[in-house]
């Protein structure tokens, strides 16, 4: 009878293990450099991020000029090079028992909420330059403009946070600019013209790496501007222009409603709202922009708003009339992707649509899709239902390849080059490329990053500086759909050769 019984215990043991196994996640691994080339791929560098495995898990992905920004649950922001891997630097934010919304970047800063606390820091070396409490409870992450950081609230103030550098003294009575000139002169065995010129190009990388590592910021407290929209603000703003005279920014609300805000650089007193759209249901994804796809004044930028009534509008940037809108017949919980021409879009119960940006049409559609990743010249990357990487054909959404991917359950969604970053909740972070493409491509051009005032003074020209902000114009009512301005002078990246940006470096691990 002991014998039956201990066989029987057996039994059960070895029936119950798999149903237990089963409803565990699988454990991440490591994407073998085969497993990738059978698929057409080529694993650029793996790396595992700052967490702590016991309680910790990586929540934010966020790519901003070659730089990827990893951010936990634990309050732990690390900065990574793009292309390499490479860890930058890795700081704690904060409180690790307060919450950490998704951070925003410019080129010299990264603003973070933690709790009810803003920090802005410096995105070159990870250092706190600004810190300020958060009257209210934020709703989400913040957005960040060269000029001012702006915070949403759950009742639905956006609050925008003047943000002023410390200038060196000597940068502005012109020292600097002699002394490169003095060094420039200097050189052995070569021309005068060739020794200036390379002094030149040294002391220009000298001075802007002294610039990045000595950026500070006034600490007076300047009351935030405000504006107060409709509902609940509960998605990270999106800075949609900003030049020498304004800056614009948009956000949505849980009533429907897209609310357009505008502050004048000259003045710099007033947070006012220019425009408005109204939708028939909450607006759960951050709305995305398509940058003018030529060089023309008259071409203006596109914001991509979905919706969960599952419209998707595109209205013009400038003044915010309606171009169209497209139905896809479910909720749309994820943000749109616009690429070029195209612009993507996936539903929640699963199914891309692949539209056309300028004029709405549908070029085609792909089942049991939930989220874009990436996309190159010939491919689409996308997740599907069951957390598989799917290979799409860019001209006809055919499916090409499938790529399991177990336990890199985080995939960031893409919009600047062709690169696949995938993560999983403990750290362990990939990126993948196609074979061919040793140099990312680059679907938008890269911003300028800011040049110190000497040098800056000296080759900047008075025609080639944007016009600054004058007089807002009473806008458009959004109404029936207007057809699009024709664009010109940008390839589109599924089309021929795109522009390709910087070479790759090499990393400790890489391939």
């Amino acid at each position: 009878m002991r014998r039956i019984f201990g066989y029987a215990l057996l039994a059960v043991s070895v029936a119950w293990m798999p149903a237990s196994h089963a409803g565990a996640a699988p454990r991440a691994q490591i994407i073998p450099e085969t497993t990738a080339a059978r698929h057409g791929l080529a694993r650029q560098w793996f790396n595992q991020a700052d967490v702590d495995l016991s309680r910790g898990r990586v929540t934010n992905l966020v790519l901003d000029r070659g730089t990827l920004f990893v951010q936990t649950d634990q309050a732990i922001l690390q900065a990574i090079d793009a292309e390499t891997g490479q860890t930058l630097w890795s700081v704690e934010v904060g409180r690790r028992g307060h919450p950490s919304l998704r951070p925003a970047t410019n080129a010299d800063m990264v603003a973070v909420v933690n709790g009810s606390n803003l920090f802005v820091l410096n995105r070159h070396q990870g250092k706190v330059l600004w810190q300020q409490a958060i009257p209210g409870a934020p709703g989400a992450g913040p957005a960040l403009s060269d000029m001012r950081v702006y915070v949403p609230s759950t009742d639905g103030l956006i609050l925008a946070y003047r943000l002023k550098p410390v200038t060196d003294p000597a940068e502005e009575l012109g020292l600097i600019e002699g002394k490169a000139s003095a060094t420039a002169d200097k050189g052995k065995g070569a021309s005068k013209e060739t020794n200036k010129e390379k002094g030149s190009e040294a002391v220009a990388k000298e001075l802007e790496m002294q610039r990045r590592h000595g950026l500070r910021l006034q600490q007076e407290r300047i009351p935030p501007l405000a504006c107060q929209s409709f509902g609940r603000a509960l998605v990270q703003p999106l800075i949609t222009r900003q030049n020498e005279g304004e800056e614009y920014v948009a956000w949505p609300t849980d009533r429907g409603y897209l609310f357009v805000g505008r502050i004048n650089r000259q003045e710099e007193n007033r947070f006012e709202m220019c425009y408005k759209l109204e939708t028939n249901a909450e607006i759960a994804a951050r709305p995305t922009l398509l940058p003018p796809l030529s060089a023309d004044p008259a071409d203006s930028a596109i914001i991509f708003i979905p919706s969960q009534d599952g419209f998707l509008h595109a209205i013009r940037e400038t003044d915010g009339v309606a171009l169209w809108r497209f139905s896809t017949g479910e909720a749309i919980v994820e943000s749109a992707a616009p690429i070029g021409k195209k612009v993507f879009i996936t539903t929640e119960l699963g199914g891309m649509f692949c539209l056309d940006s300028q004029t709405g049409q549908q070029v085609w559609w792909a089942a049991d899709i939930l989220r874009f990743v990436a996309a190159s010249k010939q491919r689409v990357y996308a997740e599907d239902r069951l957390g598989n990487l799917v290979v799409l054909h860019a001209a006809t959404g055919g499916r090409l390849d499938l790529i399991p991917t177990p336990g890199l359950t985080i995939k960031m969604a893409n919009l600047q080059t062709d690169r696949i970053y995938l993560a999983s909740e403990s750290g362990l972070l990939h990126c993948l490329r196609e074979i061919e493409l040793e140099k990312p491509v680059q679907h938008r051009p890269e911003p300028v990053a800011p040049q110190p005032k000497a040098k800056k003074a000296a080759q900047e020209r008075p025609e080639s500086r944007p016009p600054a902000g004058g007089k807002q114009t009473k806008p458009a009512p959004v109404g029936a759909p207007k057809p699009a301005a024709p664009a010109g002078g940008v390839q589109d990246p599924f089309g021929g050769a795109a522009p390709a940006g910087g070479g790759a470096a090499s990393s400790g691990n890489q391939k």
